[in-house]
């Protein structure tokens, strides 16, 4: 219940009171006026303070506990009768408490009233959607905790309700990017309304099977969202429809057909294809700004196809940047090619081994049957050997993480120049196949090589080479790198661009709305457009968006945000440090070591066809 803004009123005896009716527990939430006056009042005020009431404060109470013991005590003024508690139009969690004497009875609303609609309702469920909690779980909960359940359809039209208040303030929240974003581009010498930025797409299931799907765009100097959309391949109501009789289903799709959350056909492989080209094509008339650069992935053909649609008439066309943290992925990709090549081919080696040694020992045991029996010689033990050749280098997953660490780095420390990412790139290649033999540290630096240290004081010939990988590793890997680095893949990384923030911003939005179980397209729009909002600006958002559904907010809620942006910025600062850097690379390799480890010392136990 809460404490402020109870309203109240006097009513007298059943058969004088008269009243219009006002809506009941099915049409309360029907009424989206309230939100959509709300969010109007939003669209000219990019200014996201939150109003908030230091008073307001809701508590669990017993209701019999507490109201059984004010029976006992209290007792009408006028006729000094007992007065009873009884609870009137309860929905959700909301109620009338009617005050109850033998001359009159007296109705106060268990929290503020919005409209005709209780609005703890609309505050716990958007609550319980932060936490990824539905109808199934809210239900659980307030059985569990004896509370008024929501009943399917009431649920759906708070559902709603929430829905329009999101979809407004990400609509501001995105507006408000983008015009970041365009000053950040022309500060950066590029020029104004022609715009870079980084997509992404993300399913609700992996196996692209999934019938839903989140696409996001985010600019690339602010790292903001500015564009974001949900597909749905998967409509409950026209499933319902579709076991009706044609005829009267027919008629019944005029009615639904509003309502309808499909809106996607095709596979969900296609999604980030098709909804990439559709923010394209609305920026001008959404934003008037045009998308000239996209960074990718390379994991589909979203470039592709933005080449055969020409969102913008193909003045200019569309360039396409690579994610350089993707291509450095392709490294790493490569080099298990190489090492499952590697050992395909120590398998067939292995077993054409045994079958000689098995021939030759059928040779040797005839020939010893047969000839005389030799004297043997006693071998001098104290006749020094020749010292054992070192094992050459193995491509352990430990030596591919490095590879593809010092792929990566020669391309985001020189992500100013194809021609110098080319020579860095070529320089960890030479730098770990050279020999004491044969030593290639000519296009090394000698920021990070020692023999090119070693060589500025001229005491190169005391450089020991650490062991390298024999002539047929090495022959192997050469390609992966010709490959790599390429001219045209190289020229793509300029500017060492990454989707690191679509990453994120897709777990984000999981979060809000867990794989783990189904949600329709409304529930993915309501987590999508929330986290975007939370995303851009922080939490802070989260209680403009409950401000405009009509909520009342406390001094609690007021800090509790506060608390999570100070908290956000702090582990960002943490993560950004130099030092929490090298930590995570060296607990990378240090875990890759010790898979090596066991992989050596146990054999291959798990893989696919392993039991075959």
């Amino acid at each position: 219940m809460g404490n402020k803004r109870f309203s109240g009123s006097w009513h007298q005896n059943k058969g004088e009171r008269k009243r219009s009716f006002k809506g009941n527990q099915f049409t309360a939430e029907a009424d989206t006026d309230f939100v959509s006056t709300s969010a109007e009042k939003l669209k000219d005020n990019s200014d996201f303070e939150v109003n908030h009431d230091s008073s307001f404060k809701y508590v669990l109470i017993s209701f019999a506990l507490v109201f059984g013991a004010l029976e006992s005590q209290l007792k009408c003024k006028l006729r000094n009768s007992d007065i009873k508690f009884l609870k009137n139009s309860p929905r959700g969690l909301g109620f009338k408490l009617c005050v109850k004497c033998s001359c009159r009875e007296y109705l106060i609303d268990s929290c503020p009233m919005i409209k005709n609609a209780y609005e703890i309702n609309r505050r716990f469920t958007y609550v319980m959607r932060l936490l990824g909690i539905g109808h199934a779980g809210i239900n659980l909960f307030c059985s569990m905790m004896d509370l008024n359940i929501f009943h399917k359809s009431f649920y759906y039209q708070v559902i709603q309700q929430i829905s329009v208040a999101v979809k407004s303030v990400a609509d501001i929240v995105l507006k408000k990017a983008i015009k970041e974003e365009n000053a950040k581009n022309v500060t950066e010498g590029f020029p104004e309304n022609h715009l870079t930025v980084s997509g992404d797409g993300s399913w609700a299931k992996r196996g692209f099977s999934s019938l839903l799907g989140i696409v996001s765009l985010i600019g690339k100097f602010s790292n903001k969202i500015v564009d974001v959309t949900v597909k749905s391949s998967i409509c409950k109501g026209c499933q319902y429809l579709a076991t009706k009789d044609p005829i009267e289903a027919e008629s019944l799709y005029d009615d639904h057909k509003d309502e309808c959350t499909a809106n996607h056909e095709g596979s969900s492989g296609k999604m980030e294809v098709n909804v990439i080209s559709e923010m394209f094509k609305r920026s001008l008339q959404r934003y008037d700004v045009k998308y000239v650069r996209y960074i990718g992935d390379g994991d589909s053909k979203t470039h592709k196809n933005l080449i055969d649609d020409k969102p913008y008439g193909g003045d200019p066309e569309v360039e396409k940047q690579e994610c350089v943290l993707h291509v450095k992925k392709k490294m790493y990709r490569a080099l298990q090619g190489v090492k499952k090549t590697l050992t395909e081919y120590a398998k067939v080696k292995k077993q054409l081994d045994a079958a000689k040694n098995t021939k030759m020992a059928v040779k040797v045991k005839s020939t010893e049957e047969s000839a005389p029996k030799k004297r043997r010689i006693k071998r001098d033990s104290s006749t020094s050997a020749e010292p054992p050749k070192p094992k050459p280098l193995k491509l352990t997953n430990k030596v591919m993480l490095k590879m593809s660490m010092y792929y990566g780095l020669a391309i985001t420390r020189n992500c100013h120049s194809p021609e110098e990412m080319k020579k860095a790139v070529w320089a960890t290649f030479y730098h770990m196949t050279s020999t004491d033999e044969n030593p290639q540290h000519s296009y090394c630096s000698d920021s990070w090589c020692k023999y090119q240290q070693l060589k500025a004081e001229n005491q190169e010939s005391t450089y020991e080479h650490p062991v390298t990988f024999d002539e047929q590793v090495t022959n192997l890997i050469k390609p992966v790198y010709e490959t790599l680095a390429s001219d045209d893949l190289l020229k793509r990384c300029l500017g060492g661009n990454t989707q690191n923030n679509n990453e994120s911003f897709n777990h984000c939005v999981w979060n809000f709305a867990p794989k783990h179980t189904f949600t329709g397209k409304n529930v993915l729009e309501i987590a999508t457009y929330t986290a975007a909002c939370i995303f851009n600006e922080g939490f802070l958002l989260v209680l403009k968006i409950m401000e405009t559904m009509g909520v009342t907010l406390g001094q609690t809620a007021r800090d509790y945000a506060d608390d999570v942006d100070n908290a956000r910025i702090l582990r960002a600062e943490e993560t950004a440090e130099a030092n929490s850097k090298e930590a995570r690379t060296l607990r990378r390799a240090l875990k890759a070591a010790e898979n090596d480890n066991f992989e050596e010392t146990e054999g291959l136990l798990y893989a696919p066809g392993i039991a075959d």
